[in-house]
């Protein structure tokens, strides 16, 4: 017995040193992939057929292969995926990738497992398992047999379990709402969440598939979803604690949409510790440093104050006269007003502050009273906050300027009434009478769960956050890794836009002809197929308004490479004085 116990000892002892060897392998992989380091702490080195000369973090497999080693798209050349699953599969293991889901839905070819011999041919030569030779873009190594050993190591790890929160048939997600948000933004929020998730899960019951690729056919990837409402309460110090024990109890793949009209800091600060991506949340004032793995609409309030401060530089808006920005202090505002100081260009002392403590209105009305009259003003201000400078009555100089935040005010109610001429706002989205038919889907959707229009923007932003997440999983097919889905969206996100745009175009088309049959018909037959002034409207929507550029209340969105933030720029807008309740442009788009 004693001799059989001491050789159970030995085996665990010899089987721990053999997993301590193998991480310890896989960590020195892990460096020469993502830092370009060799085992000895020297930099790797390659060269492209071309004979360019890379070094280091430059050479490093991760700049094309990317963070989660399932490739890329460059123009027309496919990156192939270096995964465990995709270089070392197992007999029967049937493993997809979607390489570029705008030509044709492209898939990566099968080979034999590589070994080491076989990985120092590819990486020195250039020559696959298959014997086919790799795209010129791919450099030619020099590595030693203990680094190749492990860089194997690492690769036969990478990307090869589901993320947490995603299995065989479910993912799950977590929506994050903030306790600041106004009732109203929050309840329909909700709802049109809820109608989607029903929706969405209705769709993947058995032979009812929703599926757009014949590969998400094979492998049966469509999934349920399960979406958690995280609604956080008290103090953004507390929110922490309240993410972790939500998370620890029911781990979930992604933040997916979520809203908060005061700090997000918070929140990004858990999903970077917890390694989650944060998907495309309606958000007044974004984080000014994005974690890794965070996707937003905009950069909000930040950008606004980049778009000003350019505004403000150009053409007849540089002059000498004085801008005075007023704000509270500790407010998505206060952080407006700092970017706005760092972005200036204009004479340092022709940017004025003037701050008064959050909440304290009887101060704030004091502040805008006092205001120089011939200078122009910057209100970074919500919209509670304009509300009690109702009734102030500030120089009505003909020639002053008063600027407000779309983003700090989902609503550009009339507030001054005798400065309304002079009321600009910085308006990151689309043009109200352009973005008709960027919304005309959201708009019908809405109407057929019967879900008030209460917000356009954060409607909007919510309706192409579900359905851009449904679009990209569909995409990554059995491939449900965090790292992926970002990347995936990085590199899609522009050509989906723009796909979705065009499909929309040729429904209204199709739509159009459709209802100028109906009118024709009508005319010409007592009953009619359908209602004349019904299908005179939907003919006139089909060809009254412009073609859509995108699906969503921005005009144009794309992301590339480590970027965050999908939209670039904004508008400077005023009121329509020949159309009341319009907007109308008073600068082209302005990307900073």
């Amino acid at each position: 017995m004693g001799m059989l116990l001491l050789a159970a000892a030995t085996a665990a002892h010899a089987a721990t040193d053999d997993g301590a060897a193998q991480a310890a392998a896989a960590e020195r992989g892990r460096r020469i992939y993502v830092e370009g380091l060799l085992h000895d702490g020297t930099s790797l080195t390659a060269r492209t057929e071309q004979g360019t000369a890379l070094s280091g973090g430059a050479a490093a497999c991760i700049q094309c292969h990317r963070a989660s080693g399932m490739g890329s798209v460059e123009g027309n050349v496919r990156i192939q995926p270096i995964t465990g699953r995709y270089l070392f599969p197992e007999t029967g293991d049937l493993t997809m990738a979607n390489m570029d889901g705008i030509r044709g839905k492209t898939l990566n070819r099968s080979h034999a497992p590589y070994d080491d011999a076989l990985l120092e041919r590819t990486l020195s030569k250039g020559i696959d398992a298959s014997g086919r030779g790799l795209n010129a873009l791919m450099p030619r190594y020099a590595l030693s047999t203990r680094d190749i050993a492990d860089l194997r190591a690492y690769l036969a790890g990478l990307s090869t379990a589901y993320s947490p929160g995603a299995s065989k048939d479910t993912i799950r997600f977590a929506v994050v709402v903030t306790p600041d948000v106004a009732p109203a933004r929050r309840q329909v929020f909700l709802d049109m969440l809820q109608a989607a998730v029903v929706t969405k899960n209705s769709s993947t019951l058995p032979r009812k598939r929703y599926m757009t690729m014949a590969a998400n056919f094979v492998t049966q990837t469509e999934r349920r979803w399960d979406v958690a409402v995280w609604s956080l309460e008290g103090p953004p110090s507390s929110w922490a604690a309240q993410l972790e024990a939500r998370h620890r109890a029911a781990p979930v793949f992604a933040l997916l949409s979520g809203l908060a009209e005061g700090t997000w800091e918070p929140v990004q600060d858990f999903a970077a510790k917890e390694h989650l991506p944060i998907w495309f949340p309606s958000l007044a004032a974004p984080p000014k440093v994005p974690a890794n793995g965070a996707l937003y609409f905009s950069r909000g309030v930040m950008l606004e104050a980049d778009v000003l401060a350019s505004h403000l530089s150009q053409g007849s808006q540089a002059t000498e006269r004085a801008v005075v920005q007023i704000y509270a202090n500790d407010t998505p505002g206060a952080q407006a007003a700092e970017r706005l100081k760092q972005s200036w260009r204009g004479a340092p002392g022709r940017l004025q502050d003037i701050v008064v403590n959050a909440g304290d209105e009887q101060a704030l009305r004091a502040a805008v009273g006092k205001a120089p009259t011939d200078a122009d003003l910057v209100l970074w201000l919500g919209g509670p906050a304009l509300k009690a400078l109702d009734g102030l009555q500030p120089s009505p100089r003909p020639e002053r300027r008063v600027y407000l935040s779309r983003s700090l005010n989902p609503t550009t109610e009339p507030l001054f009434e005798p400065l309304l001429p002079s009321v600009r706002w910085v308006y990151p989205y689309e043009l109200p009478r352009l973005r008709q038919a960027n919304l005309a889907y959201l708009h019908s959707w809405l109407k057929l769960k019967n879900i008030p229009l209460v917000d356009e923007e954060m409607q909007s932003e919510l309706f192409l956050s579900l359905n851009l997440m449904t679009d990209t999983l569909q995409d990554l097919i059995d491939n449900l890794y965090r790292d992926y889905l970002v990347e995936r969206t990085e590199d899609m996100l522009g050509k989906r836009e723009s796909s979705k745009a065009e499909q929309e175009n040729r429904d209204r088309r199709a739509l159009g002809r459709l209802a100028r049959a109906a009118v024709d018909g009508e005319q010409r037959s007592a009953a009619g197929v359908m209602d004349a002034p019904d299908a005179r409207t939907a003919q006139r929507r089909a060809f009254g308004v412009p073609e859509s550029s995108g699906t969503s209340v921005y005009p144009r969105l794309a992301l590339g490479p480590g970027q965050h933030f999908a939209s670039k720029g904004a508008y400077i807008v005023r009121r329509d004085p020949g159309t009341p309740g319009l907007l109308a442009a008073d600068s082209d788009w302005i990307i900073p």
